[in-house]
């Protein structure tokens, strides 16, 4: 691995070094914090949130609508032994 020496400042910007050329990835990356909701999602419909809601796929728009019952002859719920 090539030695790297790296300052991160609130400021936002990073400054780094290297003494090889290779590419730099980070691990892991956080940038502020940030309130979402699956509301928030484009691919997702929330429609009021329902208590006992579930995430569904809708084929025909492509997005994920909130139901509270399984309708679907598509879906199998496959159980195990308890």
């Amino acid at each position: 691995m090539a030695n790297m020496k790296a300052k991160i400042q609130t400021g936002g910007r990073v400054k780094g070094k290297s003494k090889a050329q290779q590419e730099i990835q980070a691990k892991s990356v956080t940038v502020g914090n940030f309130d979402l909701t699956l509301g928030d999602l484009t691919d997702v419909t929330v429609n009021g949130n329902p208590d006992g809601g579930m995430l569904q796929r809708n084929g025909s728009s492509g997005k994920y609508e909130v139901v509270t019952s399984l309708e679907n002859q598509n879906l199998n719920i496959i159980g195990g032994t308890y």
